[in-house]
């Protein structure tokens, strides 16, 4: 199988053998991911609970690192009431290795193993939310997400499905071809995680709480019940606290949008703030967020939601807005795994720059508009100014027919000149906005050097 098999433990760490002997309170499960902390890359597994069998003098810890000795304790059992209660607080390190942990009573010369559980691991927590380009499953059959990507060290936890969330609290391998079955990330979620462990050398553990066809009006939390798992919003928010991940999440990564292609620009600006507020209330160490501007297609035509979500990084700090145009394998609505995979390259550069300090190119970012002028006194040319001003931006042939004003004019020639692009113009317009509106599945893209498409666009024109 390519998922860990859920192991039924008691209290976590003890197996159904010793229960009249030891009543677990604190332990790792088979498969867990512990956060680390980030100054020190380190958590502390925490074993402990009540021997509640006589008799025994002592119990024994021995937590092992990649089968090699790490940690071997005794606690020494004094008896009130019937019950002898212990605690230990083991370290691990985040890294490539996997910590075994294995629990013994000792007594008369005697020593009984009574509990067991590996493949426990220190590292990194994401969350991804949205619809379905954020459930990102294998749609079109291909297999190639897990191949290419599936790793010992990319965990997750639970099930993103609409019913049951509650009655699979275990661990998982992440698995990128599922949907929303246990231990579901999505295409791009678990390429973004591969990055992460080759580059970084850390676990990642991903929880994609995503569902398709949902506007972002049903991605609200009950701000009466926040674990209400009647809502999106609680369930992966109880999958996060049962794990014990809800306080160390590094970023929320959000793909949705298409369900909301005819939702006010105003109305979709004010349902993303409060979901961003609320992120950010319940998984206070969230250091960013990460938008993918969606995809022409899918229903959605003009630039309805995409022009506010470009906004976004400009709204919101510690926000990044990603592009979706130039990924290829869009079929109109998702993406083929060769787009999913570009997606997953192009968000994890920022995530490696912004939370890791790696280095990266500034084409990691998406090209973004700063500004629309007239360049002449007939106007009938444009400048488009991007943010970057020295960035190279290539135009594939054909580009013209994508970019529009709001006149009957069309434009006749683009040329790209660092960090901007001129426009030639059929004639004198009296058009205020210019925009670059993309297109379905493949065709001519504004892509900078790392291949990654211009963030679409509906600007004013300045004199």
């Amino acid at each position: 199988m390519n998922r860990l098999l859920p192991l039924l433990l008691l209290g976590g760490l003890l197996a159904a053998p010793a229960a009249a002997q030891v009543d677990l309170s604190s332990g790792p499960v088979r498969g867990q991911l512990y956060p680390r902390d980030l100054v020190t890359g380190q958590a502390t597994a925490t074993v402990a609970g009540n021997v509640t069998q006589g008799g025994w003098a002592a119990v024994r810890l021995e937590v092992t690192a990649g089968g090699r000795p790490h940690f071997d304790q005794s606690h020494p059992l004094q008896y009130v009431n019937g019950a002898a209660p212990f605690s230990f607080a083991p370290v691990i390190q985040a890294g490539l290795v996997e910590y075994q942990f294995k629990l013994f009573l000792q007594g008369g010369g005697l020593q009984q193993q009574v509990g067991f559980v590996g493949h426990v691991v220190c590292g990194d927590v994401y969350l991804i939310q949205g619809q379905s380009n954020a459930v990102a499953g294998d749609g079109h059959g291909e297999g190639l997400a897990n191949a290419e990507s599936q790793s010992r060290w990319t965990r997750s936890f639970g099930t993103g499905a609409l019913a049951g969330t509650a009655d699979k609290p275990y661990w998982y391998l992440a698995d990128g071809e599922t949907g929303t079955a246990e231990g579901s990330v999505g295409g791009w979620g678990i390429r973004l995680a591969q990055h992460i462990v080759e580059r970084v050398g850390v676990p990642v553990a991903v929880l994609n709480g995503a569902v398709g066809a949902t506007p972002i009006k049903w991605h609200q939390r009950d701000d009466l019940d926040h674990e209400n798992l009647g809502t999106n919003y609680g369930r992966l928010l109880w999958r996060a606290r049962t794990a014990g991940l809800d306080q160390h999440v590094r970023a929320v990564l959000w793909y949705q949008g298409e369900a909301d292609g005819a939702t006010p620009y105003s109305e979709y600006l004010y349902w993303f703030r409060e979901l961003r507020d609320d992120w950010l209330e319940d998984f206070p160490a969230t250091e960013r967020i990460y938008v993918f501007q969606i995809h022409d297609g899918c229903g959605v035509n003009g630039m309805g939601i995409r022009e506010i979500q470009r906004q976004f990084a400009d709204r919101f700090p510690g926000l990044s807005v990603m592009s979706t145009a130039g990924s290829g394998g869009h079929d109109g609505c998702h993406y083929r795994y060769s787009g999913y995979r570009e997606l997953g390259d192009r968000v994890a550069r920022l995530v490696g720059r912004d939370l890791y300090g790696l280095p990266m190119p500034a084409a990691a970012d998406a090209p973004n508009i700063r500004s629309a002028r007239f360049t002449s006194a007939a106007r009938d040319e444009i400048a488009l100014d991007f943010r970057d001003p020295l960035e190279v931006l290539h135009l594939d042939p054909g580009i013209e027919a994508y970019l529009q004003v709001s006149g009957p004019e069309v434009v006749t020639q683009a040329s790209a000149g660092p960090g901007t692009l001129l426009l030639q113009l059929s004639g004198p317009t009296a058009a205020t906005r210019v925009s670059w509106i993309g297109h379905e599945k493949g065709g001519p893209w504004i892509r900078n050097r790392l291949g990654i498409g211009a963030l679409t666009f509906d600007v004013p024109i300045l004199p």
